[in-house]
């Protein structure tokens, strides 16, 4: 059962195509597996200096890949992703042991590696091919925003930077990645992937750290770009800190409150099955993750005793474990956090099912069990993002009151709503603020082939997924007369 390995040595940050340990560093990061307190990973130093280096590099390594061939840069990528693919089980492992998802979603996390290069290459490219306009002398063309800086969340440590620096790779960029510091095994082994393919040095950096590197990256006057997967809160201090360079781009993946609705005509059992996943999945530390769901009155005792089997039926174990579906929450600190916010919900909400902190035989971890809340109408209690497997169910008296109180948060990520009538859904999804909107499945589980992103707290319309190569270039106007036409007589202008 047990994912424990023997400590890795750090092999350093990845610099202009080396990996270098820092001679002196500011810190280190000593990493341990939220799923088992006795199971160090490794302990990897830092130094801010490297930062700064590995800027540097990104900006002398810049002119030379964007004028290479995109048929050049689009091989190194596929490269990445066969390297990826060959590391298949290690970087899951990595995953798995730095995060606490079990084994079969880390899985899925590196599929969804590799499968981000194909959508990349593909449709991602045709939406900013050069093309003319109906003008025949009217062209648009694409360039590189030059060196962009990636910083990576915890809770995919692959996936969501991977979906930034690949496109941004492709179209012509270099990218200086600075992985979370609760997962800098994953990183390393990016770097090492990146390595393999072949990518001229300098193309492709990462430097590990906390914070303060972060923003040493942030403040650094020669990146162009920055994309962004966190908090809110720290989405603000980018923009902040960025506030002296108006032609920065930026790119804000933040965080989410999202709900559910659940008409009386919707099949209540398909909905409680895609509740209960998208609330619980990665231990409802998805920016998607479904926290509030508003059902019509008619159907809400059905929905909860369904949501309330469902819950009480999932495993929770260690992630190494067979048929687990929930690992740890991050760490004690965070548990501890939602812990408190599941009291503040039971002082206006009935706790259906109090989550509480739980052991699991042989290993001591952050682990937690799911909660479940019931309000008989909204309390605007909920409006905050949990990160946390909490739930609470609001019943609502029609549609009108649903689509309030899922509005009725600073957040506006994803939604989904639960109905028989397509009519019905998509008299509903034009009035909910959200950037991702489902029809009869839940708030997890995006589509890399759409667009992804959200509105209000939760981005800054800059969405990822299929779109995320519109924001790795910019448009260049041309108008062109291969042949002037003879002047134009014009009041007091000579001929």
């Amino acid at each position: 059962m047990l994912l424990r390995q023997p400590v890795s040595a750090s092999l350093g940050d990845y610099l202009d195509g080396e990996f270098v340990l820092p001679p002196g560093p500011d810190g280190e990061i000593r990493c341990v597996s939220p799923a088992d307190d006795d199971d160090l990973i490794g302990v990897y130093p830092w130094a801010l200096g490297h930062a700064n280096e590995a800027v540097a590099a990104a900006q002398r390594a810049l002119p030379a890949w964007r004028r290479r061939p995109l048929g050049e840069r689009i091989s190194m990528v596929k490269a990445f992703a066969e390297a990826v693919r060959a590391r298949r089980d290690v970087l899951a492992m990595a995953i798995a042991r730095s995060i606490g998802k079990p084994v079969w979603e880390a899985l899925t996390e590196v599929d969804a590696v590799v499968a981000k290069i194909g959508i990349t290459v593909g449709a991602g490219l045709d939406a900013i091919a050069p093309r003319s306009l109906p003008s025949d002398k009217a062209f648009v063309r694409y360039r590189p925003v030059g060196v962009m800086v990636v910083l990576g969340p915890f809770n995919f440590p692959a996936h969501l930077p991977n979906g930034h620096f690949i496109p941004a790779l492709v179209t012509g960029n270099t990218v200086v990645f600075k992985p979370s510091e609760r997962a800098p095994q994953v990183g390393e082994i990016l770097a090492l992937c990146m390595h393999e393919a072949g990518l001229p040095p300098g193309v492709f950096n990462v430097v590990q750290g906390d914070g303060r590197v972060a923003q040493c990256l942030v403040e650094n006057a020669a990146v162009h770009g920055v994309c962004f997967t966190g908090s809110t809160a720290v989405g603000r201090r980018i923009l902040q800190a960025s506030a002296a360079y108006p032609g920065r781009m930026i790119a804000l993946e933040l965080g989410g409150s999202n709900g559910a609705i659940v008409t009386a005509d919707a099949n209540i059992q398909h909905a409680a099955r895609e509740i209960a996943f998208s609330a619980f999945v990665t231990a409802g530390q998805r920016c998607t993750a479904t926290s509030r769901v508003f059902v019509e009155r008619a159907a809400s005792d059905a929905l909860v005793s369904e949501l309330l089997r469902l819950t009480t039926q999932l495993r929770v174990g260690h992630p190494g474990a067979p048929a687990v579906f929930m690992g740890p929450v991050i760490d004690a600190a965070s548990r501890s956090r939602a812990l408190e916010a599941a009291k503040a919900l039971a002082a206006s909400h009935e706790a259906v099912l109090t989550p509480r902190e739980i052991g699991i035989d042989g290993v001591i971890g952050a682990y937690m069990s799911p909660g479940i809340f019931l309000a008989s109408k909204a309390s605007g209690v909920a409006c905050e993002e949990f990160f946390a497997p909490l739930l609470v169910v609001e019943i609502v008296d029609d549609d009108a009151a649903a689509v309030a109180a899922l509005n009725a948060t600073p957040y506006g990520l994803a939604a989904g709503v639960f109905c028989a009538s397509e009519d019905r859904f998509e008299r509903l999804a034009a009035e909910l603020d959200v950037g991702i909107c489902n029809w009869n499945r839940g708030t997890v589980g995006s589509s890399s082939k759409l667009p992804f992103g959200g509105v209000k707290a939760s981005g800054n319309h800059r969405p990822a997924g299929l779109a995320s190569t519109l924001y790795c270039v910019d448009a260049v106007a041309q108008i062109r007369w291969p042949e002037p036409p003879p002047p134009a007589a014009l009041p007091g202008f000579p001929l």
